[in-house]
């Protein structure tokens, strides 16, 4: 029997399960949820009813003990059509609002924005921005730091700030890198940094290029102030500790599975990147996640785009057995706050 096609009582039980469920941490047996339907049900037919549910995939029956828990089916059933909206407290809403009336950096900001939604979510909160590759760059300043090495500052479009220290060949003074870092800005504003990379290339063939100094400087500098690694994406994570105090966590080695995972900034950002795919809130249950080592746990994203421009995500990780409409309405909020900082530091 298909989620669509379940009657109302096996719908209402499902989704009484589930919220004992996620309160209490045990299995819930038919006694529970009788005291939950105000013995408006029997003992007798939850236990049929929880058998149905239980044949159908939604739960499942715990060896030591006689009630039931829901699986990773039972959950996406819940979240995709049982779940019913959950309004944000004041304080809550209060907090998300301060987001965009900090006089921070834009760093700063994904930072609380990501300590913010582990403390009200109770999980662990995630900002991820975009690969540096992927996006263009808004300006650029080139600051001496005694000969061989320029430190580079650059602003992406959307507003980060990276900063990077490079090596360069010839002793030039001040005003030549201010000269450089003019025509940079001039010239490339606005463009995405492979994009860059590839003019400085063509620039080399150039016949200009052999005889104005000021383009040997520029595409030496350039080339070097432009390099940028694969997965340079800026992960802001807080909240680990969270899982630790939920009780289907107290395995050790899947414990340090797990935070292996947090560990590995490249594996992070493509597990991140996987949940905030696509348009709107995006929810991943246990198995649904692209990482074994993270069966057990849920991802519930969204993305923060500006046109033209790659987007940023931001996002919950934690128990499959969490509050799914609470942390859904948080996300949602969050993203939207974030999405109007972007906008703020792009004007």
């Amino acid at each position: 029997m298909p989620a669509t096609a379940l009657d109302d009582r096996r719908r209402e039980v499902l989704r009484t399960l589930i919220q004992l469920h996620v309160e209490t941490g045990d299995p819930v047996g038919s006694e529970s949820l009788c005291r939950a339907f105000g013995r408006a049900l029997s003992p007798a037919s939850l236990r049929n009813i929880m058998a149905d549910l239980e044949a159908l995939g939604y739960l499942d029956h715990p060896h030591t003990s006689a009630g039931r828990v829901p699986t990773d089916e039972g959950y996406r059933v819940y979240v995709d059509s049982l779940m019913g909206p959950s309004p944000l407290k004041d304080g809550e809403a209060r907090a998300i609002a301060e987001l965009h009336s900090m006089d921070a950096s834009l760093a700063q900001t994904m930072e609380r924005a990501s300590q913010l939604l582990s403390r009200l979510s109770r999980h662990v909160g995630f900002v991820l921005a975009p690969d540096i590759a992927r996006t263009s760059f808004r300006h650029v300043d080139l600051v001496p730091l005694g000969h061989p090495r320029v430190l580079v500052v650059m602003v992406s479009a959307t507003g980060l700030v990276t900063h990077k220290v490079i090596e360069v060949e010839e002793r030039l003074e001040p005003s030549q890198l201010q000269e450089c870092a003019n025509y940079l800005n001039v010239h490339f504003s606005r463009m995405p940094l492979a994009q860059i990379r590839t003019r400085l290339l063509e620039m080399m063939s150039e016949e200009k290029a052999l005889y104005d100094s000021l383009l040997q400087r520029v595409i030496a500098l350039g080339g070097r102030a432009f390099e940028v690694r694969e997965s340079e994406a800026s992960v802001y994570l807080d909240g680990a500790s969270n899982i630790l105090a939920q009780p289907e966590f107290d395995d050790t080695e899947r414990m340090r599975a797990l935070f292996r995972t947090f560990e590995e900034k490249s594996r992070l950002v493509r597990i991140l990147n996987a949940c905030i795919a696509g348009e709107g809130i995006r929810v991943l249950i246990g198995h649904e996640n692209p990482d074994p080592e993270l069966s057990d746990l849920s991802l519930v994203g969204a993305t923060c785009s500006l046109d033209g421009e790659p987007a940023f995500g931001v996002g919950v990780l934690g128990s499959t057995r969490m509050q799914y409409a609470h942390v859904v309405s948080l996300v949602d909020h969050v993203a939207r706050a974030v999405s109007d900082v972007l906008r703020g530091h792009r004007a």
